[in-house]
């Protein structure tokens, strides 16, 4: 009878990138809240202006 050596098998090194926990969370492609929050701010300032476009100075003093 011969003797063969057992190996232990070790976990394969797979690629840390693909196991980063950000990954993992998938799903449609959608704007962060933060970018959201700015688009409403910038909307909000185009409306402002717009509105403020319509006042002149002389309306301000009354």
């Amino acid at each position: 009878m011969s003797k063969k050596k057992q190996r232990l098998k070790l976990p394969s090194r797979s690629n840390p990138v693909a196991r980063a926990p950000i990954m993992s969370k998938g799903g449609a492609h959608q704007k962060t809240r933060s970018a959201e929050r700015q688009a409403d701010k910038r909307q909000l300032r185009k409306l402002v202006a717009k509105a403020g476009a319509d006042y002149g100075p002389a309306d301000l003093a009354a």
